[in-house]
């Protein structure tokens, strides 16, 4: 059955948490294709956790399922999963993406979605609530059900978990509670049951009177007249009630709200929805801190105060937000303002929960992290109002229908109250709202709001947002707009359908006898106020202002409360007075101040009496002196200036009274102490309980439970699954067989029977048990491939021929695990004999066109090895010749392109290849047409095809460029090789020449200093001195000159212990290390490939410099070490010497260069030479770190 109204399109939001795949699964158990819903699936998840639940859904329903992507479009019978990592809202019938919060911050997906859904669809809105802790979910189906939409929950006794059902179910706004699986079956009915009891505007004279007959049941329990509502939406959630009890005539149901007194709670409830929060319309508040707010502060002088009425404020979310707004004014101007705001709502729940000021966790999503440190403070999981912005509230239980209005507010807000109420009673509400306001007052209505009948009396600021200026003030209120609306109300509920009506006599309409009341009060400047018996004030005409005004601090409409000493005293008497007599009662001479001077007034009290019960309201009317009243009625008088015997009589009575009144309020005061004490207790219980929760162990809980259903339903998938690969396997004819990592069989189709002679109990044999050669040609073994494939993970296919002639593709394949590792292997072996058979020819014809590709810059050639003619040649063959076409080829003998030389060679190739098949690398030459010889590498192997006859497939390979830079490079090298020997010869000749006579020097200036030194002039002895060491200085440097030119000659690598090599230098340098006390320190070195002598000499040279550099009166520390850096080792010399200053480290690896120092040290200037040589030679580099007077760091990195 399709949906009854097509042209709907129902959406149906599905919010869970912990437990909920269960819940899940028990609701789409039952959903079908046909019922043309849209189903949206927000669930709680962890952002790095993958959701089984499309897949886990998809066995319970047909209905197909969607994981949302961006932007999607909403289509009817789909289910839609959101993202683990995404949040989700709805906007033009599509379906939007969110990232989640990325700090530490409350992250309710469900709320927001379902928020977004109900300012979308409205009535075609279905919130839905399944297992999960927390209270996610609640503000959602607040705002499905205040836009019209329709509530389910999960009984919380059947969900794994009762947190978000429970939590929903207390908002008051659920419609349904009923067990998972009927929740579907509720929804369809709700939206398709042709026999519902469906209202219209027009409807019976007699469901007329029934209708009256509820909302008199809830104006005798709620003591409000819900006349003034509109009737659609009256009867819309009368009707919504009566679906949900599955009721279809009003009878049915006044009987069970007479035996049922908590169903008219729940209606009561239904009637006065209460969606609220923080800065709702975030635009329209973001202009009243703009400009409206800035400007009411800035018109304030220092001792003034602010006053704002928030009319309807339910649990106080707006009232709190202006008291923010204004405070934060307030001390942007540095202003000395008192605020006051008065907040009054008709449900009394309402007011005692906004007067608490906690609420939940939720208000961080429209509440700034700023306003969140300075106005509230946290409590568990929940924020409380600080108590300066508390203080700043006053919180009271009024209906603005029929109680009296406060007066001279510099704002009202009422917002989404008056779109619920008739036309006329908005009108007469608006008129309260404006007396209340003074002049340049602002009145902040609701979105779908408008001031149409006062618009000449208001200036409009921003009509979008529904912000008017109050131009005109006004003096008096419209009470009786109110007084008659639910009179009025009545009687129109039944007037319609009468079929005669009877003319009533024409009379003053009200207006006109307002206006006489009015001219009447203000010519005697008189004024009147209608109060009930506990003086509560329910109306007033005249000049009421006059003689009373609201209390400085706090909120009241107790009439005795607004009225000065003198006043208070005689109203009270003169009431209790009447009362008794039960007739007009008039005080004279009363003197009150007026206008700043002291005025005589008259006070008449006239009881009025409730049906004929005791209980006694009042009209109290004051009159100036100069109003005779006696003539009009004959009533009780006093004189407070000439009856005091009397005044003390009426105190002692009134003594009395109050006497038993207050002994009655100890008894209830005890009484609610007790009750108050039983409270605290309990909530201090809570608190303790409360307090043990925490919210983050308890997300992950849900998320570890979510997972765990999901691995529960995913084994049981798993099991079915490896039934469904048995029966793929046993159904196939491809020959399988399964190794693990040791080649132990672990499963095999029967297929294999064919290549293995395998039975049931062969499964946990090893394979070689069974190898056997397999197909013909050349030989290999099976085990070792397999090992191979395991350990590169790279797949080996091989064709084979059985004995039986068919052809198969043995596939060996690692076997991955879940985690992507080789866990053995997958032995396959797929019959080809018939694909072999039909690709032959194809294969033969095509095998020509691959090999002879016309532009491969490589020359390719097939020749008859019979003849030697060319069959067959590519493009670049005819252009290296020097030929035009390939018809000057085809055909011709090869050798006829060949030298003289290469003919004869040519001839015995031929023979060659038909006997061996293959020729390689044979140089030959070719001769082109102008004569030039071009030579080649012939490579030619010999094809035989099954048909036609056999050609060789030649390449020939221009080798002349080649040729040209082998003989450059060798004239190259013939040449370095003639200066290298003259060079070595050259440093020989050097060395051997220089050193003769320098050693001559040396020895003859030693002979003359130690023969003749004494009879020497001390000036001669010292040059003779100076000649002596320059020339040992001299050989010296020639010694390592002639040393630095052998590095590297003859030399062979050989492995080499860097850690045993180290401590051969440690023992040559021996003696210099006691010399000097020096200390060597080596880390764990490696063993490489290396020169071993030049190696030492490296390491020797630059430890003996960190020996011969140190300090003077510092022993010298040497630590080496080493690490390996991407295919080098790099070996690190530290020394605590003497250092190098920065602008020698450049000069330090030349020949002879040397860092200048303080103190003189022995040296030629080619150590560092020799290392960076020596490092060179092993493909290395060399260089330093240093710092004078701290040491130097010398590295070099040799190549592993």
């Amino acid at each position: 059955m399709r949906n009854a109204q097509n042209n709907k399109h129902i959406i149906i939001a599905v919010g869970a948490s912990a437990g909920g795949l269960e819940a899940l699964n028990a609701f789409f158990n039952n959903v079908v294709e046909n019922y043309d819903y849209s189903y949206i699936i927000i669930q709680h998840l962890s952002p790095d956790h993958k959701s089984l639940m499309a897949e886990l859904l998809s066995k319970k329903t047909n209905v197909p399922i969607v994981a949302v992507t961006n932007d999607s479009e909403i289509k009817r019978s789909h289910i839609y999963v959101i993202p683990p990592s995404m949040n989700l809202i709805i906007e033009n019938g599509h379906l939007i993406l969110l990232d989640k919060p990325v700090a530490k911050t409350l992250n309710l997906p469900i709320d927001l979605f379902m928020s977004s859904l109900a300012e979308a669809y409205g009535k075609e809105a279905v919130g839905v609530i399944l297992s999960g802790t927390g209270s996610d979910g609640t503000k959602g189906v607040q705002a499905i059900k205040e836009h019209g939409g329709v509530v389910l929950v999960q009984q919380p006794d059947e969900a794994s978990f009762d947190g978000m059902p429970t939590s929903a179910i207390n908002s008051g706004d659920v419609d349904y509670i009923v067990p998972a699986g009927e929740m579907i079956d509720e929804i369809h009915r709700y939206f398709n049951n042709e026999d519902a009891f469906n209202f219209k505007d027009d409807i019976s004279t007699e469901d007329n009177e029934r209708l009256r007959s509820i909302l008199n049941i809830l104006h005798t329990n709620t003591n409000i007249n819900f006349n003034y509502y509109k009737r659609p939406t009256i009867l819309r959630r009368t009707e919504r009630r009566m679906q949900n009890l599955k009721m279809g005539s009003f009878d049915q149901y006044i009987a069970y709200l007479k035996i049922h007194p908590e169903e008219v709670s729940v209606l009561y409830k239904e009637f006065l929805i209460g969606v609220t929060k923080f800065f709702r319309d975030t635009n329209a508040w973001n202009l009243l801190e703009a400009e409206t707010i800035p400007g009411i502060v800035r018109n304030k002088r220092d001792g003034d105060t602010i006053k704002v009425w928030d009319v309807a404020c339910s649990t106080g979310e707006e009232a709190y937000s202006m008291a923010m707004l204004f405070q934060e004014e307030i001390d942007r101007q540095e202003k000395d303002v008192k605020l006051k705001i008065f907040a009054t709502d008709i449900s009394e729940e309402h007011i005692a929960l906004a007067s608490q000021g906690v609420f939940s966790n939720t208000i961080v999503q429209s509440v700034s992290p700023s306003k969140l440190q300075k106005y509230f403070v946290k409590d568990g999981e929940e924020y409380k109002v600080t108590k300066d912005l508390r203080k700043k509230i006053i919180f009271s239980n009024h209906d603005i229908l029929k109680d009296p209005p406060f007066k001279n507010m510099d704002m009202v807000s009422c917002r989404n109250l008056l779109i619920y109420l008739k036309p006329e009673v908005q009108t007469a509400v608006l008129h309260t709202l404006h007396y209340a306001l003074k002049l340049n007052g602002f009145l902040f209505l609701g979105s779908s709001e408008s001031i149409t009948a006062l618009r000449n009396s208001f200036e409009t600021i921003n009509g979008k947002l529904k912000i008017f200026k109050n131009i005109h003030p006004s003096e008096r209120l419209h009470s009786e707009l109110l007084t008659s609306n639910a009179d009025k109300s009545n009687f129109m509920l039944s007037r319609k359908h009468k079929k005669t009506v009877t003319q009533k006599k024409e009379t003053f309409t009200s207006d006109i006898k307002m206006s006489i009341s009015n001219v009447l009060l203000s010519q005697f400047d008189t004024a009147s106020v209608y109060v009930d018996a506990d003086f509560k004030v329910l109306d007033a005409l005249g000049s009421f202002s006059k003689y009373a005004q609201l209390p400085e601090s706090g909120f009241s409409l107790d009439l005795l409360k607004m009225l000065p000493d003198n006043l208070k005293t005689a109203v009270n008497s003169a009431a209790r007075k009447a009362k008794r007599s039960k007739k007009d009662f008039i005080y004279n001479d009363v003197i009150t101040p007026k206008a700043g001077a002291d005025t005589v007034v008259n006070v008449l009290v006239k009881p009025v009496f409730q049906n004929n019960t005791s209980d006694c309201n009042y009209v109290v009317t004051f009159i100036e002196k100069e109003l005779n009243p006696d003539s009009a009625v004959a009533r009780g008088t006093m004189n407070l200036a000439v009856a005091p015997d009397e005044r003390i009589k009426d105190l002692i009575d009134e003594i009395e009274e109050t006497r038993g009144e207050l002994k009655k309020a100890l008894e209830d005061a005890e009484t609610s102490n007790e009750e108050l004490q039983t409270l605290n207790e309990e909530l201090l219980a809570s608190n303790e309980e409360l307090q043990s929760t925490n919210e983050e162990l308890q997300s992950v809980n849900e998320e570890l439970h979510t997972v765990n259903v999901e691995h529960i339903e995913k084994m049981d998938d798993l099991a079915l699954l490896n039934a469904d690969m048995d029966n793929i396997l046993n159904s196939t004819q491809i020959a399988t067989i399964f190794l693990d990592r040791q080649l132990t069989i672990r499963k095999f189709t029967p297929s294999i029977q064919e290549h293995f002679k395998l039975m049931k109990q062969d499964v946990g044999r090893p394979i070689d048990h069974f190898l056997t050669q397999l197909g013909t040609g050349k030989k290999s073994s099976l085990r070792s491939k397999i090992e191979t494939v395991m350990s590169t993970g790279e797949v080996n296919e091989t064709q084979i021929n059985n004995k039986n002639g068919k052809s198969y593709i043995r596939r060996i394949s690692p076997f991955y695990t879940g985690t992507n590792k080789i866990e053995g292997s997958v032995i396959t072996f797929v019959d080809i004999t018939k694909t072999v058979d039909s690709q032959k020819k194809l294969k033969e014809s095509q095998q020509k066109f691959k090999d002879f590709y016309e532009n491969d810059p490589v020359m390719h050639v097939s020749v008859d090895p019979s003849t030697g003619r060319i069959v067959e040649c590519n493009k670049i063959f005819i252009d290296t010749l020097g030929l035009n076409s390939r018809s000057e080829v085809i055909g011709r003998r090869i050798f006829d392109f060949y030298t003289d030389a290469s003919k004869a060679k040519g001839l015995g190739l031929l023979d060659e290849i038909q006997k061996t098949g293959v020729i390689e690398g044979e140089q030959m030459i070719l001769v082109d047409t102008e004569g030039n010889e071009i030579p080649i590498i012939l490579n030619s192997e010999l094809v035989i095809p099954e048909e036609g006859n056999s050609y060789s497939r030649s390449t020939l390979i221009n080798i002349s460029d080649l040729q040209r830079a082998q003989q450059l490079m060798y004239d190259k090298n013939e040449e370095l090789q003639r200066i290298n020997t003259d060079l070595e010869q050259f440093v020989s000749i050097c060395s051997h020449d220089l050193q003769e006579p320098l050693g001559t020097i040396r020895f003859s200036s030693d002979v003359i200093l130690k023969k003749f030194g004494d009879d020497l002039d001390p000036k001669a002895a010292e040059y003779l001195g100076y000649i002596y060491g320059a020339a040992g200085r001299m050989a010296n440097q020639i010694k390592g000159l002639l040393e630095h030119s052998r590095i590297g000659q003859e030399l062979e690598r050989t492995e080499v212990d860097v850690q045993e090599l180290l401590e051969i230098v440690k023992y040559d340098l021996g003696k210099r290390l006691r010399e000097c006390g020096g200390k060597i320190h080596l880390s764990k070195m490696p063993t490489i490939q290396a020169y071993n002598t030049e190696l030492r000499l490296l390491f020797q040279n630059l430890i003996g410099n960190s020996l011969k550099y140190s300090k003077p009166d510092v022993s010298p520390v040497v630590r080496i070490s080493s690490f390996e850096d991407e295919g080098y080792w790099t070996f690190v010399i530290n020394d605590n010497g003497i250092g190098i200053a920065e602008e020698d480290l450049d000069q330090v690896f030349k020949i002879f260069g040397r860092a200048s120092t303080q103190h003189k040290y022995e040296g030629t200037g080619v150590g560092l030479a020799h290392c960076e040589k020596i490092v060179k030679l092993h493909d290395g580099s060399i260089w330093v770190d240093s710092q004078l007077n701290v040491g130097s760091t010398f590295y070099f990195k040799i190549k592993k």
